[in-house]
């Protein structure tokens, strides 16, 4: 069955037309009443500020007993160079039991798309997330995102959900805190071919990285060279460890690919465990180790050459990485 658009109402047409460019709609015919209102909600779509940046938090006062959500925001007017035209940062606060105030907050901007930076800090209230996932585009990304979250069980879930929207991001920062929740061992964050560096703590008794999330990280972004890792058990820092060599160095022999890697653990490195340090300097190591100048924090270095090309892939790993 044939459509016919113009006889759509006029709220769906204008916000068909506000993803056209307005040099473009020609030989449109609508009846003056419906043009009028088609082009007034035009306008204001086109016209309406991107975010360039956002921070949102939670603040619980003691004194008044009183949760608020804290949103720290700039944003960059529409068909305008973001560098020459960023707001200063601004911001604002809402009670955490009218959730709908974020809702009317965010519709003041665009679909959110990309950002040049992002966090989400929530001890609690973490559902929060949940209002914030409907307005960010199916393939949105950020230079910079940091993610802190402390749950109770109920809100995992939410967590989880909004991690599961980060495609692109340059710098990707977790502080993650579910201590004796159940996060799947199969979960993975989908970044592709942008991920540069990568940051991860895990709170105590919290189990959340697995070998398919580093996998999944490494051999799908070619540039991230750079992990700085404070886990929750030895056994995770050796699995993530061995997982990031496997994957690098496999992608390596495959395709020639070679590169320098960074790992810092929070470990210490005076202390460093044993079994760690066993490990690094054995054969199940696939690196040469090599005779660095010793900095403070250091703990291994290594590097591997290529039979095919004879270029060098290489490793740095050190130890008090958050000191």
């Amino acid at each position: 069955m044939d459509l016919n658009i113009l006889s759509l109402p006029p709220e769906i047409l204008a916000k068909i037309f506000s993803n056209i460019p307005w040099n473009k709609l020609i030989n449109v015919k609508l009846a003056a009443r419906d043009f009028n209102y088609v082009t007034k909600k035009y306008h204001k779509l086109m016209w309406k500020p991107s975010l360039f940046g956002i921070f949102l938090s939670n603040s619980y006062n003691h004194d008044d007993d009183i949760d608020r959500i804290i949103i720290s925001y700039s944003f960059i007017k529409a068909d305008v160079d973001p560098l020459e035209d960023v707001s200063n940062v601004k911001t604002i606060i809402l009670p955490s039991s009218e959730p709908n105030q974020l809702h009317s907050f965010l519709q003041n901007f665009n679909d959110i798309y990309f950002l040049d930076k992002m966090g989400i800090s929530f001890g609690r209230h973490t559902d929060v997330m949940g209002i914030f996932i409907d307005y960010l585009h199916s393939d949105f990304g950020a230079y910079d995102m940091y993610v802190s979250a402390m749950n109770c069980e109920k809100d995992l879930g939410t967590t989880l959900s909004f991690l599961q929207k980060i495609k692109k991001v340059e710098n990707l920062e977790l502080d993650l805190d579910f201590p004796h929740l159940n996060v799947p061992n199969d979960f993975i964050i989908p970044v592709r071919n942008s991920l540069e560096s990568i940051v991860i703590r895990e709170g105590e008794d919290t189990a959340f990285v697995n070998s398919r999330m580093i996998k999944y990280f490494v051999g799908n972004n070619s540039d991230l060279r750079k992990f700085k890792l404070s886990l929750s058990s030895l056994a995770t820092y050796r699995m993530v460890i061995e997982t990031i060599v496997k994957e690098e160095l496999s992608r390596s022999r495959n395709n020639c690919l070679h590169k320098h890697i960074s790992l810092g653990l929070d470990i210490p490195s005076r202390e460093a465990p044993l079994e760690l340090l066993f490990y690094f300097y054995s054969d199940e190591f696939p690196y040469n180790h090599t005779n660095m100048m010793l900095e403070e924090y250091f703990l291994y270095g290594g590097n591997l050459e290529c039979p095919a090309c004879g270029r060098i892939d290489s490793i740095e790993i050190f130890g008090d990485a958050f000191e």
